[in-house]
């Protein structure tokens, strides 16, 4: 028997990325398990995920729209 995927999605500190809760249900759709996390100190959750075998997917903010330009 296969073990399900470990899939850490990793937030940076303060940034707020599009639609985590999207990603987070696909993830559970096809079998994984799924920790959220910041990235922000102390690091000893996170070392003690990844010792565990979880796959960290850093999770940024979006890109800032590029203002436009006139003509």
């Amino acid at each position: 028997m296969s073990q399900a995927r470990k899939v850490l999605l990793l937030l940076e500190n303060g940034a707020v990325p599009h639609d985590t809760e999207a990603l987070d249900h696909a993830l559970r759709g096809h079998g994984a398990a799924v920790r959220r996390m910041t990235l922000a100190p102390p690091y000893d959750g996170l070392l003690d995920a990844l010792a565990d075998g979880w796959l960290p997917v850093l999770l940024g903010a979006p890109p800032e729209a590029p203002m436009p330009t006139g003509p």
